[in-house]
């Protein structure tokens, strides 16, 4: 993957002329967001730079054991006060895998309003062009990587420590779904290859990302499965959902349903999927899809939401039993595409 090299040079100069620096990521934050942060994070304070890393809300439990979370990281929802005060007299910023401020919320609002240097690391399409720098890749597997290369392109990789190799390695392996999409280039292989040469603990960490989860989320999940779980073999699609009285009976914890949405596509006909989580008059959907169904094109043409070819996203609000109406009529539109990429499929 070529990154322009004439980004990190920018990039360098900034930090040298910075001395309070802020990092930025985006709301409900994943092992992607908290990892590639994090990681930054390190890097900069290591260059002798005052940092914090400022979150809208918290990021799941099993991300919490990250170096930096408990010692450098403002959650904006619970510190809204002392973040506040660090966004005032910070230099710069530095926004890590979200390319519109409208994913940072109120957070956006305040940052803008400083009117200092935003640079981006992220690899979501169609960045706003309020940055002075952006670093910026599709195809990467994960804004990890990216911060990977722009440490290798800065200079920075003799700062690179096994806490830091771990964090970026989390970001990958969680972006990835496990390496099960968006991982088919060999350069992602070539990045994780490089973070194990810094004796990260692999096998600890993929238990503490995978195997920590509670009774009741598994309750949950039988649950689902029996009365929450919908199959369209005719759109050669599949949807879940998560309802608020089900949230309540099984004590429903942030990162609960993470790996729930890739449930459908284990079902051989299964081409497109979706997760539908219910909140307060609002609710929040996961798309996933296989080989090359444009998850990203339905989530933006209904949702007006976005992410990547397999792994898209989008939030509306309403009742959840508009939302599932709005999905399950969408899909007649892209019926000869599903069944298109399914029959390809079956030639291969």
């Amino acid at each position: 993957m070529e990154l322009n090299k004439d980004l990190f040079p920018a990039i360098t100069a900034h930090v040298a002329q910075a001395n309070t620096i802020c990092i930025l990521t985006h709301s409900n934050p994943d092992g992607d967001a908290m990892g590639s942060s994090l990681a930054w994070c390190a890097i900069l304070s290591q260059l002798g730079k005052t940092v914090r890393v400022i979150i809208p809300n918290n990021c799941p439990e099993y991300l919490q054991w990250l170096q930096g979370y408990r010692t450098h990281t403002f959650i904006f929802d619970k510190h809204k006060e002392a973040a506040t005060e660090f966004i005032a007299k910070t230099d710069l910023f530095f926004c890590l895998d979200f390319n519109t401020f409208t994913r940072v919320e109120e957070l956006g609002t305040l940052v803008l309003q400083t009117e200092k240097p935003l640079l981006l690391i992220d690899h979501h399409p169609n960045p706003t062009d309020c940055f002075s720098v952006v670093v910026s890749n599709i195809k990467s597997s994960s804004t990890c990587e990216l911060v990977y290369r722009t440490i290798q392109g800065c200079g920075y990789e003799t700062y690179i420590t096994t806490q830091i190799a771990e964090a970026l390695y989390v970001g990958i392996v969680t972006d990835t779904g496990n390496f099960s999409h968006n991982s088919s280039r060999p350069e992602v292989y070539r990045v994780v290859a490089d973070l194990l040469s810094y004796n990260i603990h692999k096998n600890d960490i993929h238990d503490q990302l995978f195997n920590v989860f509670s009774f009741d989320r598994m309750k949950l999940l039988g649950t689902m499965l029996k009365d929450q779980f919908v199959y369209l073999p005719q759109f050669h699609a599949a949807y879940m959902y998560i309802s608020r009285e089900n949230q309540n009976r099984y004590n429903f914890q942030v990162g609960d349903s993470e790996g729930f949405v890739n449930l459908p596509l284990t079902i051989k006909d299964v081409v497109f999927c979706a997760l539908f989580t219910e909140y307060d008059g609002l609710v929040k959907l996961s798309f996933r899809s296989k080989f090359d169904f444009p998850a990203n094109a339905f989530a933006h043409e209904f949702f007006k939401g976005g992410g990547h070819l397999n792994a898209a996203g989008a939030k509306m609000y309403g009742p959840l039993e508009k939302v599932i109406r709005i999905f399950t009529q969408g899909l007649p539109k892209y019926r000869k595409r599903l069944n298109e990429t399914y029959n390809r499929h079956l030639e291969l």
